[in-house]
């Protein structure tokens, strides 16, 4: 029966070529002549009944030659529908009163039958099949392939691997998982198919309209916990518009099983379709097109010069504030910080981290005519920072995740020794089964209802360090696990390299940000901890570098800056309070001076000064980058700020603040006017 039904469909595209065939064969040509309009007319008139004509004749002849074919394949053209009996004579017939109760049955049965309508055909295991897959695609599609690559190509800048690199992965598990489903779905029989295949679609269709309308106020993934409270009229629209679609399509079901079944198909295919228009789109950019071609790694974090060092720690978020309510607490918190002076007047440079970072790895500053989509490409060309430490024989140890685009690791690349090409590093192909752990709850976070979000809550670098294969030894991706980097250096400690007496090593750790997973003593807590506590860990852990750095004897001539990539700020809100980055630096001394208690000065410095500090350290040229925190005079001073203006999902917009007086005196903040449109990132 199979067989006669395909070679009757076959029949019937061959019918719909030859009338497309016709149709093009017909199309007039161009002639260019004058025609008496009255002549026209009729002409018009003549081809229009030809035309009509020769349809009908076509018609004809077409549904006739299908019946024939139906008879050959003894296909039953009447087959579940309702057409009228033979007629016969019964007054004359003895069993006339029989005739005529059988008759007034079949009418009562054909009656009940419109009543309740088309029922629908009974499916074999092919049918169902074929349905499911089509469901599970658009569900498995939606929330497991679709999700997840619109995610990661927008984390680029805070990910360790690109679209370009996940895309196989997630695409081959996401059609295993679909087939998988099918065959699941396809193995109920009857009304509960119907229910099975209704609920698939139904949950897709959820978590694709979730995604559109309903994630408007979703926060993004930069660890902060997710407290229903804060957004308790979008969970109850969530919830009832889920709801609301799966009690309406099983109540379609139910009544309709025949049409919703083909809607089934439809709906599915009309939005793969959609979305897979969407995910096509995200390769435009180049950067997303190709894989990683360069990986930082591992190498050199827990070592150091035989003779000289200069050691930059970046903890994240950490602010003066913080650090202050911190020292009120526990004035003893940084007595291993000797020789160290801790400038509490210190502004930033940019906020958040993917624009923070980068200024501190180059010292550039974007300019108010500059365009920002050329800037973020080439942050690091023509740059002489990272350049300068080099050429002062410095070996170079980068460790962080927000370098910034893969034409900036190409442009450093050259310089930092730990970067290198991702063919080269050993297991630097994605870990699979975590990377489709990781982004499987990336893409429940995203699709499912407010009211479950918090069950798939996740950050940044949970995501890469399930996804990155640490491999063994130095030679594996550097991924933001202040944990791991601690265990590492109480367990292996640190060592003086074997091939470089001057090193240069910055060191970017989580520090005050969330999530806040650490106690006070660098270890991972049972439970959430808090910010003073983590903060208190991160202090711990610097301090545990330093005693180790003074067992090796290289503590006095080593110089060491303790600093923030940013202040206490999350996105979306606007700055409303001061945000000023930590800054204690150490110069080379001698043993005396490298054994005095810390310092505090007041002096109006910061990141703008930061450059110049370092390049005085390696003994380069600091005078083109200004002065360092060591040179610069009391009393006022201008000093800049961009932030950035965000909508929660993509930053808009970079504001420049001046700051003259009191970093930590709001009222000495004041915006100056330049603005620099940003495109979406993240």
């Amino acid at each position: 029966m199979m067989a006669a039904r395909f070679m009757l469909r076959a029949y019937d595209a061959l019918c719909l070529a030859l009338v497309a065939l016709v149709l093009t064969a017909l199309q007039p040509g161009v002639a260019l002549a004058y025609v008496d309009p009255s002549v026209m007319t009729y002409t018009i008139q003549a081809l229009a009944g030809v035309a009509v004509a020769l349809s009908a004749v076509l018609g004809v002849a077409l549904r006739r030659s299908r019946r024939v074919i139906m008879r050959l394949l003894h296909i039953d053209e009447n087959a579940n529908k309702e057409v009228e009996p033979p007629v016969s004579r019964v007054v004359s017939r003895a069993d006339r009163a029989a005739v005529l109760a059988a008759a007034d049955e079949g009418a009562r049965q054909a009656k009940e039958r419109l009543r309740r309508g088309k029922q629908p055909r009974r499916l074999g295991w092919g049918r169902r099949f074929g349905l499911a897959l089509a469901a599970s695609a658009f569900l498995v599609g939606t929330v497991f392939v679709v999700a997840p690559l619109e995610v990661v190509a927008g984390s680029a800048t805070s990910l360790v691997f690109s679209l370009a690199d996940a895309w196989p992965i997630i695409l081959v598990a996401g059609c295993v998982g679909a087939v998988a489903l099918a065959l699941v779905a396809s193995a109920v029989r009857g009304r509960a198919f119907d229910v099975v295949l209704t609920l698939i679609v139904a949950v897709g269709l959820c978590c694709y309209v979730q995604a559109l309308f309903l994630n408007q106020s979703l926060p993004i993934a930069d660890g902060s916990p997710l407290y229903l409270e804060w957004y308790k009229t979008i969970t109850v629209i969530s919830t009832a518009a889920w709801v609301a679609i799966i009690a309406g399509l099983l109540v379609l079901c139910r009544w309709k099983t025949g049409v919703w079944r083909s809607l089934t198909v439809v709906i599915s295919l009309c939005l793969i379709l959609v979305q897979g228009v969407g995910v096509a789109s995200l390769f435009a950019s180049e950067e997303q097109r190709v894989p990683s071609e360069y990986v930082l790694t591992k190498e050199g974090l827990y070592e150091v010069g035989s003779e000289s060092n200069v050691i930059v720690f970046v903890l994240d978020t950490f602010d003066t504030k913080l650090m202050n309510r911190l020292l009120e607490n526990d004035p003893n918190l940084l007595d291993d910080f000797t020789g160290f002076t801790y400038f509490e007047n210190s502004t930033g440079s940019m906020i958040p981290t993917r624009y923070g970072v980068p200024f501190l790895l180059s010292g550039r500053m974007p300019e108010p005519d500059e365009d920002f989509d050329v800037l973020w490409n080439n942050w690091y060309a023509g740059t002489e920072f990272l350049p300068d430490i080099a050429k002062a024989g410095y070996a170079e140890g980068v460790y962080t995740d927000s370098l910034g685009s893969q034409a900036a690791h190409a442009t450093v690349d050259e310089y930092v020794d730990n970067i290198h090409p991702s063919n080269e590093v050993d297991s630097s192909s994605l870990d699979p089964w975590g990377l489709l752990d990781a982004v499987e709850k990336m893409a429940l976070y995203r699709d499912a209802p407010w009211l479950l979000k918090p069950l798939f809550w996740f950050y940044t670098d949970e995501v890469n360090n399930k996804a990155a294969n640490a491999g063994e030894g130095d030679v594996a991706p550097y991924v933001m696990n202040d944990w791991a980097y601690y265990e590492g250096l109480l367990t292996d400690g640190l060592k003086v390299s074997e091939s470089d007496d001057k090193a240069f090593r910055f060191i970017h750790l989580l520090g005050a940000h969330y999530p806040f997973v650490l106690d006070e003593t660098g270890h991972v807590a049972s439970s959430e901890t808090n910010q003073d506590r983590q903060s208190i860990g991160s202090i711990k852990m610097v301090s545990e570098y330093l005693a180790q750095l003074k067992a090796l004897g290289l503590y006095d001539e080593a110089t060491i800056i303790v600093t923030a990539d940013h202040g206490d700020w999350y996105l979306a809100d606007e700055i409303h309070e001061p945000s000023t980055p930590i800054l204690l630096v150490k110069p080379s001394e001698n043993a005396q001076q490298a054994a005095q208690p810390l310092k505090v000065s007041k002096v109006p410095t910061g990141h703008v000064d930061y450059p110049a500090t370092v390049i005085d350290a390696v003994g380069g040229d600091s005078s083109k980058y200004g002065p360092t925190v060591f040179e610069v005079p009391e009393g006022s001073r201008d000093r800049y700020y961009w932030m950035t203006a965000s909508d929660g999902r993509h930053d808009l917009v970079l504001r420049e603040y001046l700051i003259n007086g009191d970093v930590l005196d709001f009222d000495d903040w004041e915006l100056t006017g330049r603005e620099i449109d940003l495109h979406p990132y993240g």
